[in-house]
């Protein structure tokens, strides 16, 4: 039963598998393969009627695509409702349409087929749609193709005789059959054909009719664009190992060598001897300069005489058709680029709504990805944080199997690696002197460099600690000053529309960079403006010096030990710089009386930290946090101290934080009016208060992390932890 079951399964499976296979997906109706399939079965006596809508273009060009797909939709329908239920209909192309009508007389399929004209009356867009159509008897001795054809012909008759009627073929001998044109036969079979299905044989099919619509073309390639750059997808005269080969859009354009106004409007060129020479030259130029690897397989020494047509729709070049001469001469005359031109036509007829989807679908690409790089770097405020990003977007939008940023430094004219991501450690310490490398090479180009084989280019440094093939370098300036370089190296080629996503996440990560820089800068002038208002202060206080600089960095030694976040110990450091600020409304009589304060001057004393606060509220940015710092430093835990009187853990952290460091600094630091306690002696100190007058977890992990041997004797040198330059 298991074994039945799952045989089920994959029988149904199948099903509609062949189903979606042989079904239209936007009428419903049996698409091209099933019509193919059935016209084999055709019996003598059975017509068939083709149908096509008159003036179609008109629909897409004037409502929409989104009207001309509901369009078929209602044509389709009205057929199905018109057609008996032994007859079939079908779409066999962009808006052609078919029936098989098997066991009809004469008169009967006539009337079926006017009918079906008339249905589509019923069912009008703005302005009316009408059809023209071929019917055909299948005779005793005809083949089915070739009733095809007939039926194909009266259509055309039909259409030439000014549309909206149905044309009767004559027998398949009483005429003799006109030239079938190769283009409308293509139309039809590759018209209605989903972009995936596109292979070797669909685009062979084109260049072949194209050459065959020129005299004297000996060889040929068409060139379709595919991520940005231009990939020949078929060849002729050549060798298939070029298939897939990618000229980026400045060769390509190099090897036409017209102007832009031609180029988009599809102008043909002709190029002869020296002329070819000197194209090959330039388009071998750039695109070695853009990673592509020239291959002899193109033989452009061996072109004696080449037509080249930008096939062209809606301003856009959609594709580049090469026709090409091996041997001496002059062939390609105005007559023969005509001919050429109408090929590229047909081929844009053909191409143009693959071509249109293609931009739809780079345009939402590219869109999305400004609105990720965007996010993902909003909120970047350090250097570091933006090459996270950076090598974070990397991944998501180039597929980066590694990625790092190579950071100029001005002093040591160098590439340095930093912000590595997939790279194994040994790249950290990677430098690279200026003119060595791609990097610099993009530096050089001040453009995106692409190149698709790392490990055979010859331009490449020795990389074994590169996974992928192919690598993408983009350089970072902000107006003309280096910042780096953003590296990306994965497996697949990278096209020109990776190329212009580089380009955007560079150019957002400069804007990112620029803006890290000046919060740094405002960080940096805002911290020294704070040291020198400290140091201000210890000399009015005739504190010890550097008294300011060591509380800084024992109170950010605890807090980090804490697990403070940075938010916190910005507060927790500006506190620490302004703690005394109070102490310059306190006079010099009681500030530096050598002896004991009477209860008066006490109270004035104290006051120093509410003053201290008020004044601090008066800086422009200074947290809450800090704010609190300056308040409640001399808060005790058991709650004798001030201003407040708290108590345990109602005092804030970060002053709890900054009084036990405070406090140590004190016992150390020689006064007026006392010696400096030794390291061991306040150790001690702190040991006893503990619980009493100091938070006691703080006083734990402030004895845990202060430099020292844990059963030696104190040292103050070593003790105290050295001013950081990072958080000065």
């Amino acid at each position: 039963m298991a074994a039945v079951h799952s045989r089920l399964k994959i029988l149904s499976a199948s099903y509609t598998y062949r189903e979606q296979a042989y079904t239209d997906a936007l009428t419903a109706l049996p698409n091209r393969r099933q019509f193919a399939d059935d016209l084999g079965r055709i019996e003598h006596g059975d017509h068939l009627l083709v149908l096509d809508l008159d003036h179609f273009k008109r629909v897409n060009d004037r409502h929409g695509h989104a009207e001309g797909d509901a369009t078929l939709q209602r044509v389709a329908a009205a057929l199905r409702a018109t057609l008996r239920s032994q007859d079939t209909a079908y779409r066999i192309g962009g808006e052609e349409f078919a029936a098989l009508l098997p066991r009809t007389s004469p008169d009967e399929a006539r009337l079926i087929a006017e009918r079906c004209r008339d249905a589509a009356r019923q069912h009008p867009p703005h302005p009316p749609l009408t059809l023209s159509g071929g019917l055909a008897r299948h005779g005793l001795r005809d083949d089915p193709v070739t009733t095809h054809h007939r039926a194909d012909d009266a259509l055309y008759a039909a259409k030439e005789a000014g549309r909206d009627r149905v044309l009767i073929a004559p027998p398949a001998r009483s005429v003799p059959a006109a030239p079938r044109d190769p283009w409308q036969v293509l139309r039809g079979t590759l018209g209605s054909l989903p972009d995936q299905e596109f292979g070797h044989n669909e685009w062979g099919a084109l260049l072949r009719a194209a050459c065959d619509s020129v005299p004297d073309v000996q060889g040929g390639s068409l060139y379709v664009p595919e991520e940005g750059d231009f990939v020949m997808r078929a060849q002729l005269g050549f060798d298939d190992t070029l298939l897939g080969d990618r000229c980026p859009p400045a060769a390509q354009r190099a090897w036409y060598t017209l102007n832009e106004a031609d180029w988009v409007s599809g102008q043909p060129r002709v190029l002869r001897g020296y002329a070819v020479e000197t194209a090959a030259q330039r388009t071998t130029e750039l695109a070695w300069s853009d990673g592509a690897q020239v291959n002899s397989a193109w033989r452009l020494q061996d072109i004696r005489e080449t037509l080249g047509v930008p096939v062209t729709d809606d301003g856009h070049v959609i594709a580049f058709l090469n026709l090409d001469r091996f041997t001496p001469g002059a062939a390609f005359d105005a007559a023969a680029q005509e001919l050429a031109a109408d090929a590229a036509a047909q081929i844009a007829r053909i191409l143009a709504g693959r071509a249109r989807r293609a931009r739809e679908r780079r345009r939402t690409r590219e869109l999305e990805a400004l609105v990720q790089i965007t996010g993902a770097l909003r909120d970047a405020r350090d250097v570091a944080a933006v090459t996270a990003a950076m090598n974070s977007m990397s991944h998501v939008l180039l597929e980066a199997r590694q990625a790092m940023y190579m950071r100029y430094d001005p002093v040591s004219d160098m590439l340095s690696a930093t912000g590595l991501y997939g790279f194994s450690r040994a790249v950290r310490d990677a430098r690279l002197p200026r003119g060595q490398g791609l990097s610099w090479m993009a530096v050089k180009a001040r453009d995106v460099i692409r190149v698709n084989d790392l490990h055979a280019d010859r331009r490449a440094l020795n990389l074994p600690t590169v996974d992928g093939r192919a690598g993408l370098f983009a350089p970072m300036f902000s107006h003309n000053r280096l910042l780096g370089v953003m590296v990306v190296i994965r497996d697949a080629p990278f096209g020109e529309d990776d190329a212009q996503l580089a380009r955007t996440l560079a150019a957002q990560s400069v804007t990112a960079i620029e803006r890290a820089e000046r919060i740094q800068a405002i960080q940096d002038g805002r911290e020294g403006i704070l040291i020198a208002l400290g140091r201000a202060l210890e000399a009015r206080d005739f504190e010890a010096h550097g008294h300011t600089a060591r509380v800084v960095n024992l109170a950010l030694t605890v807090g980090r030990a804490m697990g403070l976040n940075e938010a916190h110990l910005a507060s927790l450091r500006d506190g620490a710089y302004l703690h005394d600020l109070g102490k310059v409304q306190i006079p010099d009589a009681v500030l530096l009386k050598p002896g004991p304060l009477d209860d008066a001057e006490w109270r004035l004393m104290r006051s120093h930290s509410l003053a201290g606060e008020d004044l601090a509220r008066h800086i422009p940015g200074l947290s809450s946090e800090a704010l609190m710092v300056i308040r409640h430093h001399h808060e005790r835990w058991n709650g004798s101290g001030y201003p407040d009187g708290l108590r345990g853990t109602a005092i804030p952290l970060l002053a709890r934080i900054f009084s036990v460091c405070d406090v140590f600094d004190a016992l150390i630091s020689p006064r007026p009016y006392k010696h400096a306690w030794s390291v061991e002696e306040a150790v001690n100190e702190l040991r006893r208060e503990a619980g009493h007058s100091l938070d006691p977890e703080v006083v734990e992990v402030f004895l845990d992390h202060l430099p020292g041997p844990p059963d030696g004797p104190w040292h103050a040198e070593s003790a105290l932890p050295r001013p950081d330059v990072t958080d000065m």
